[in-house]
């Protein structure tokens, strides 16, 4: 396995396992007080954006069947490229009274050892357990020129080493072109209804060169093997389900016969391609869809990487 990975072995919640890796996105995860600091925020996610990250915090996505902490909070923490965190206190009865929640997140940090920028308003206090960390004190006439300075610095202390000179978003498209894949276009009412079985899965619309030959693509990294195949074989139930309603759909005017017949030959003929993190991963996925009536394809990063490295070699 590659020395780079490093994973979170042990669940912090006692949930069976965790695995999930750490600072394997581009993400930058933000603890903040929902009512206190919503100016600096906007701020903040502006000049995070504009250094080509990705700002995550715990409001941001919906987790269906997952553990709400473990999906929205402890795995974002994990997985961010680095952590930023505003300690602006609650007004209570008079009183500046520190986010619970927000001090929470803080620990998480602190205990997974992550490379955090703590921020507070210069006109407040720490509480005494992290009065001791370095905090970067700021005033609304000089937040975004800190923030921009630490966020700058941040990205480049905490830069991942990458198999070539592309940004994450360009390395899976140079990796997708090498295996004659391109994003499908979603042009017709059938190109929707394709694209929609896997959307709330959040699997993406390839074809191949030819574009009759459609796949559907997880880009899976940050989750553990076992959501990971929990979301593939939904996706295969819902296709199974779709395919089986297609004689029904003729009987009840929904579609013609040569629809259903040019339908049920495109779902035939369909793949399924999955990027995981390591190799352990892809062979406990590939196991666990051994059955699959479609054709499934697993990569690791290691995968992605070599690929890149023979066009380096091409190109050299």
């Amino acid at each position: 396995m590659d020395k780079s990975i490093r994973r979170n072995e042990i669940c912090i919640i006692g949930l069976p396992r965790c695995d999930f890796v750490f600072s394997s996105t581009r993400t930058c995860f933000i603890a903040y007080g929902f009512q206190e600091s919503t100016l600096e925020m906007t701020i903040l996610r502006r000049v995070i954006e504009e250094k080509g990250i990705q700002p995550v915090e715990a409001g941001g996505a919906l987790s269906p069947a997952q553990s709400a902490f473990c999906a929205k909070i402890c795995s974002k923490i994990i997985t961010a490229q680095f952590c930023a965190v505003l300690l602006n206190n609650e007004e209570s009865e008079g009183r500046e009274v520190p986010n619970a929640n927000v001090n929470m997140e803080y620990g998480l940090m602190l205990g997974f050892n992550k490379y955090i920028i703590p921020f507070q308003r210069a006109s407040q206090k720490l509480p005494f357990n992290v009065a001791g960390l370095d905090t970067i004190k700021y005033t609304n006439t000089d937040f975004e020129q800190l923030a921009a300075r630490v966020v700058e610095q941040a990205i480049r202390e905490t830069q991942q080493e990458t198999p070539s000179q592309f940004s994450p978003d360009q390395i899976l498209q140079v990796f997708l072109l090498a295996k004659k894949a391109l994003v499908a276009p979603i042009n017709t009412e059938g190109d929707l209804n394709f694209y929609q079985m896997g959307a709330p899965l959040d699997f993406k619309m390839l074809m191949d060169f030819s574009g009759l030959n459609l796949m559907y693509f997880g880009n899976f990294t940050a989750l553990r093997p076992e959501v990971i195949l929990w979301r593939a074989k939904l996706l295969i139930e819902i296709l199974n389900d779709r395919r089986a309603s297609l004689d029904m759909r003729v009987r009840v005017g929904l579609g013609t016969e040569a629809q259903a017949i040019l339908i049920n030959d495109i779902l035939a003929r369909l793949q399924i391609w999955l990027i995981v993190t390591t190799n352990e991963d892809k062979i406990s996925v590939k196991q666990g869809l051994h059955a699959s009536p479609y054709h499934v394809e697993v990569f690791s990063i290691d995968d992605v990487k070599s690929e890149l490295e023979k066009l380096d070699k091409l190109g050299a």
